[in-house]
């Protein structure tokens, strides 16, 4: 290794990072925690130290990738002494680095595509090693997918697959299967945690803490503080553990009624999505891409009969296109902005349907019985996107609209809001209200 100087928590890492028994290594929790730096310098030295090894270097999107941890690599090769052109090769149309002994850090956007929902050109791949920077912004399908690749020249060397993920807090997989295990230790031992926050690294300027110590509550609360809960808010609905410990909860009771909740995409890339449930046990959540409203029409009455669901049962959001859908199938028609069932104190149904969602939620009344981890990753975060607004003023109760939750998710929320409409029916059959019907369950 070049003497750079590590960090005690970089030490720690790099010591599993380079032994014969741990596979996978989370490092970070906070912004400034010196994990590019590490990352960047461990695939270095795997390269120099084994000759012909093929190492990726992954993040969601190949232009991040370039403008962020690319420049970290080329800055601890010089300060390694290492030149290019000299000791290694850099080609930008391969987005590969490969160094004078033939091996090679290749550079992946890890992205899921709907042109490649299996992400074929990455599960084509060996490796030998791997970094996943920002692991928090990518799907757990490109993790396992990573994970999968690590084959390659292994025996050779005698080495085994090892990925290194660096992240900042987040409410997906990372936090489920990484995080929370290591709080309560309960870790396998071949996976290893290192939380890293910026006063761990001395070698960052006071301006820089002095900034992020400016930063608005929740980002401050994750950047800089590396809290985990940095999104429990008063104007949070959700709660990570809560949606968390939804999962088959319960089997479905075959005696109980069954439900078809629609989301209908309103724009060119929205989602219609469809979620099935047995009583409260949701059961399939199916996504539909650009079908046209006759195929839509079709796929619907076949879940309907292979169901056995009556139409009073099956529910469409209404709201622009969704009203054709109503009235072919004769089914419950849902208008997000139409007022508050019962009188009570919400801004609109919608509102009041998912305070409802929220309440069973935390009473631990709803099962999620989805088997594809990646649907109910999307449907965790779109929930925790949901909050109350303006939850300071006294008045009507209310969620802020689909717009704002769509720029703070980067996608339509569909999953929840297909979720949300199963609600419909637990308000609509309240035998008695009061004005307001909002609840928070800690």
């Amino acid at each position: 290794m070049p003497d750079i100087k590590l960090t005690k928590r970089q030490t720690i890492a790099w010591d599993f990072l380079m032994d014969n028994t741990t596979n996978e290594l989370i490092f970070g929790g906070s912004a400034g925690g010196g994990k590019s730096m590490l990352a960047c310098l461990w695939l270095m030295t795997m390269c120099l130290r084994f000759k012909g090894i093929r190492c990726l270097l992954g993040r969601t999107t190949l232009s991040s990738l370039k403008q962020t941890s690319l420049n970290t690599l080329f800055e601890v090769l010089k300060m390694s002494g290492l030149e290019s052109e000299k000791h290694y090769k850099y080609n930008g149309q391969s987005n590969t680095i490969t160094f004078n002994n033939k091996s090679e850090i290749i550079l992946k956007d890890l992205e899921t595509k709907p042109s490649s929902p299996n992400m074929d050109e990455l599960a084509g791949i060996e490796i030998t090693c791997a970094v996943i920077e920002e692991a928090s912004q990518v799907t757990r399908m490109a993790y396992n997918i990573v994970k999968s690749r690590l084959r390659f020249k292994l025996n050779e060397h005698n080495l085994i697959g090892k990925i290194l993920m660096t992240t900042n807090p987040s409410q997906g997989f990372i936090k489920s299967d990484f995080y929370i295990p290591y709080v309560e230790e309960r870790l396998p031992s071949n996976i290893k945690f290192i939380p890293s926050l910026p006063h761990d690294n001395p070698h960052l300027p006071q301006s820089y803490l002095d900034m992020l110590n400016t930063l608005p509550t929740e980002q401050r609360k994750r950047l800089l503080m590396g809290d985990w809960n940095y999104n429990s808010d008063i104007d949070s609905l959700f709660d990570f553990e809560s949606i968390a410990s939804c999962s088959f909860k319960h089997s479905p009771n075959p005696i109980d009624k069954k439900y078809i909740c629609i989301d209908v995409a309103r724009f060119g890339g929205d989602s219609t999505v469809i979620s099935i449930w047995v009583g409260l046990t949701i059961v399939e959540i199916i996504k539909y891409n650009k079908l046209d409203g006759d195929t839509l029409y079709n796929h619907i009455k076949d879940l309907i009969s292979k169901h056995g669901i009556h139409p009073s049962q099956v529910i469409a959001d209404s709201d622009g296109v969704g009203g054709f859908l109503v009235d072919r199938l004769r089914c419950s028609s849902f208008v997000n902005n139409s007022s508050a069932l019962h009188g009570q104190n919400f801004t609109n149904l919608k509102s009041q349907c998912f305070v409802k969602l929220s309440d069973l939620i935390k009473e631990g009344k709803i099962s999620i019985n989805i088997l594809d981890p990646s649907t109910v990753d999307e449907l965790t975060q779109q929930l925790l996107a949901i909050k109350l607004k303006d939850v300071e003023k006294d008045g009507r109760v209310g969620v802020i609209g689909k717009d704002v939750m769509k720029k703070m998710l980067g996608v339509s929320p569909d999953i929840a809001d297909s979720v949300m409409l199963r609600m419909f029916y637990e308000v609509k059959n309240l035998k008695s209200t009061g004005r307001y019907a909002i609840s928070f369950v800690r």
